[in-house]
């Protein structure tokens, strides 16, 4: 999918630099004009005169090419004038339209900063309440696995032990 976002300055911006650019250009290729068109020969031999129209018959060519250049040129800077003008009446129209919306959302955002603090409220009560509920069953379970631990340390010693110490002399005595 493409997005597409139009600043309608932006626009307008790059219509008035791309304006100027073509007065430039204009200007140049109007400075350009007199001594391109009309080449004198370098010397008064035919080969020379016919140089000196070839290239003032280039010279004509680029002249209309660059005209027609210019012409173009305009013609998307006025396009591109339009379309921020297009852009800005809709954005305008839109936010027009979403005046009455923006004057309701008020009452709605109240509502839900009111039930969201209400349910950031219990979600702290609930957290506080757990917490003091681990702390008391830390102090009432960390004896008895304590007590657990020291049992199975003990049975291990008591009765896996020796079970091992008979098997390997069993072991030993095949």
């Amino acid at each position: 999918m493409l997005n597409l976002i139009a600043t309608p300055e932006l626009i307008s911006s790059a219509a008035t630099d791309l304006g100027t650019i073509g007065a430039n250009l204009s200007a140049a290729h109007t400075a350009a004009a007199a001594p391109t068109l009309a080449l004198n020969p370098a010397a008064a031999d035919e080969v020379s005169v016919t140089v000196a129209h070839l290239f003032s018959r280039h010279a004509q060519e680029y002249q209309g090419w660059a005209g027609q250049a210019a012409a173009f040129q305009e013609q998307f800077v006025q396009h591109l004038s339009a379309g921020a003008g297009s852009y800005a009446s809709a954005e305008a129209g839109n936010a027009a339209a979403l005046q009455p919306l923006a004057a309701s959302a008020g009452p709605i955002a109240n509502v839900i900063a009111t039930v969201g603090g209400e349910i950031q409220s219990f979600l702290d009560n609930a957290l506080a309440s757990f917490t003091q509920l681990l702390s008391s069953l830390s102090g009432f379970l960390l004896p008895l696995i304590r007590e657990a631990i020291a049992l199975s340390a003990a049975l291990f010693f008591v009765f896996v032990l020796p079970t091992i110490e008979i098997a390997l002399n069993i072991l030993v005595a095949l």
